[in-house]
Parts: C-alpha cells; sequence; structure tokens
C-alpha cells in the first residue's frame, strides 16, 4: 500500500484520504491528535524492518516488525507504517521511542489495536511498545470472508443513501465508526493473502482476493460519503431537486455491484463490465443534465458541489466493482503451463493457430 492518506473523508473527519484508480495499494491515516513538539524527540531511523514470514514461520519464530518512531513524526504517519508492517504479514511490532514512549505514540498504538484484528499490547516499558498477535488465522476461508464483506458493503451503501430522507443517525461520526468495521475486515483479509502468498507463493491465486478486499474497502469509503454529503443536500437550497434521480442511478450502482459479487464465470463478468461502462456513461450524462443549471442561477454553488461529490462518489464506486468485475474474468478463464513455463493460451499457442 502507498503513503497516500485514504480518500473519501470530508471535513469534520480527523484524517482525510485521497486515492486514485487503480493505483498501488494505499494506507489510511489514523485519527490521533497530533501530538505537541515537546513529545517529539525520538530515534531518527526511518525504517521498518519486517522478518521475511516463510523463513521465521519455518524456524518457529513469528515474523516481527520493529517501528522506530522519527524525531517529530505526525501520528498519521506512524499508523501508516505500523499498517504497512501488519499487511505485510507481521505477527509481532517492537515500536521503539526513546528516551520514553510519548503519551501521543501510544494513542497511535492502541488506535491501530482497535482499528485492526487481533494485535494486543504485550509490553509498555523502556521507550518500547511490543504488540503481539495472540490468535493470529482464523479458521474462514477467504472466500467466505469476501461474501460476507460484499453483503455488508451493499448494506452499508444502501443504508447511507435511503438516510437522506430521515433524521441525522446518532453523533457525526457515525458513519465513520460502520466504515472501521469495513477496514478491519478488509485489511485482514489483505493481511491473509500476503502472509499464505509468502507461505505458498501463489501469487495468481491471492491476488484476487487481495484486490477484491481492497475494493470493498474503497467503496465502503464512499458509503461514509453520501451518506454524509445526502444529507447535507437535502439541508441546502434546491437540494431536494436532484435526490430522487441520485437514488435512482445509485440503486442502478447496487444492482451492479451485487451482480459482481456473484459473477462466477466468464460470461457474466463480461456483461457485468459492459454494464459497469453504461453505468459510467449514463453517470456523465446525469451530471451534464444536473448541473448546467448552475450557471443560471437555478442551483447555487453549494448545492451544486455537494451534487457533484456525489456522482462521484457513485462513479468510483462502479469503477471498485468493475475491478471485482475483472478479477472474477480472471478467476473463471483457466491458465495451463507446458513443457516450457509458456502458457498454453500464449505467444506459441497463438503463432500456431
Amino acid at each position: 500500500m502507498s503513503t497516500h492518506p485514504k480518500e473519501g473523508r470530508i471535513p469534520g473527519r480527523a484524517a482525510t484520504r485521497a486515492r486514485g484508480g487503480r493505483a498501488a495499494p494505499e494506507r489510511p491515516a489514523a485519527r490521533p491528535p497530533r501530538r505537541s513538539g515537546a513529545e517529539t524527540e525520538r530515534l531518527p531511523t526511518p525504517i521498518v524492518r519486517v522478518a521475511p514470514p516463510y523463513g521465521a514461520i519455518v524456524l518457529g519464530q513469528p515474523p516481527i516488525a520493529t517501528v522506530p518512531v522519527r524525531r517529530g513524526e505526525l501520528p498519521e504517519h506512524l499508523f501508516r507504517r505500523l499498517l504497512g508492517a501488519y499487511l505485510g504479514g507481521a505477527r509481532e511490532f517492537v515500536v521503539v521511542e526513546m528516551p520514553r514512549v510519548s503519551s501521543g505514540t501510544r494513542e497511535v498504538v492502541q488506535s491501530f489495536c482497535r482499528r485492526t484484528r487481533q494485535p494486543e499490547i504485550v509490553w509498555d516499558d523502556d521507550g518500547k511498545i511490543r504488540l503481539k498477535d495472540l490468535a493470529y488465522e482464523s479458521p474462514v476461508p477467504l472466500a467466505q470472508r469476501l461474501a460476507r464483506m460484499g453483503r455488508i458493503v451493499v448494506e452499508f451503501h444502501r443504508e447511507a443513501v435511503a438516510s437522506w430522507s430521515q433524521l441525522p443517525l446518532g453523533d457525526d461520526d457515525f458513519w465513520d465508526r460502520r466504515d472501521d468495521e469495513i477496514d478491519r475486515e478488509a485489511w485482514y483479509v489483505q493481511r491473509l493473502a500476503a502472509h499464505r502468498l509468502g507461505l505458498e507463493g501463489n501469487g495468481a491465486a491471492l491476488l484476487g482476493p487481495w484486490t477484491m478486499a481492497r475494493s470493498l474497502e474503497r467503496i465502503a469509503d464512499h458509503a461514509t460519503r453520501l451518506g454524509e454529503y445526502g444529507r447535507r443536500l437535502g439541508e441546502l437550497p434546491s437540494g431536494s431537486g436532484p435526490l430522487t434521480s441520485l437514488q435512482q442511478f445509485h440503486s442502478q450502482a447496487m444492482v451492479h455491484l451485487e451482480g459482481v459479487l456473484r459473477a462466477t464465470d466468464d460470461a457474466t463478468a463480461n456483461d457485468l463490465l459492459d454494464l459497469g461502462e453504461a453505468l459510467i456513461a449514463s453517470g456523465n450524462s446525469l451530471a451534464d443534465r444536473l448541473l448546467p443549471a448552475v450557471g443560471g442561477g437555478a442551483m447555487p454553488p453549494a448545492t451544486a458541489a455537494a451534487v457533484a461529490r456525489i456522482l462521484e462518489s457513485i462513479g468510483r464506486t462502479i469503477a471498485y466493482a468493475q475491478d471485482i468485475a475483472q478479477v472474477a474474468l480472471d478467476r473463471a478463464i483457466p491458465v495451463a503451463y507446458d513443457e516450457t513455463g509458456i502458457p498454453s493460451g500464449g505467444p506459441a499457442a497463438a503463432r500456431a493457430r
């Protein structure tokens, strides 16, 4: 994952997130408050060391990540480095800060434990905090985890859009907390895939689950945006007018996502990829229809901005669903290797035809 903050957080959440397209995986920002300058005298070593999982496990030792806290390091940067080690398969984490562990660092570590699955603090003294994975791997198969996660994400999206016509749901952190639940599951699936890749070396089989977990995590982020921006749109001047069109467009996106999550053959996956392209074009047409009213004064700029953000989130949701459809397509096409190591459908076969 990259070190860019995670996209989709609007003002009011302590960390903003940014993401784009099919770039390398990203690490979300943490939300602990920024600590004061008096608490930032730390080790300058800017590295995270993770022992190779395969060799460590063969020797009966867990892979350990040593994370020295840099001088003046921001809390969200430390969180991202811890998360990177977690996704890389580390089972123990040693956070080093001299001459002592500050309260700010301790808050980051506690947030990391809350927002991930299983690491617990087992030592906190002498300038070090040690975390250990006390119950490493769940017996639930990855495919079953992904299916459950997909259902939760679809439900989350529909709940977010349904809330546009309802009273606000609890405090301002309601959608963030729901999103954190999905983040936790997605990071765990990505971590399991990375760990099994180290043991089995089966990248082709594990890249699909990793990509699906990442895409579902991003789709859930946009449910958070829809829940927050949709509610605000209804409160803005002329904001109630576009709601029905936006709800209908979102409903079509959810039908597409549900179909993608059920796809098991290449013909279905191809049809869903075509549907996704059509939906993206439909979203562009809807934007052209709704937004030109700004120039004529029919839609105030703040209302137009909210409409544009909602359209963007639905469009990103469709794009990430397209990534999942591509995984389904890739999985449905068997690839066999001949004695030369060239796939049977590769260049040699093409020349033979």
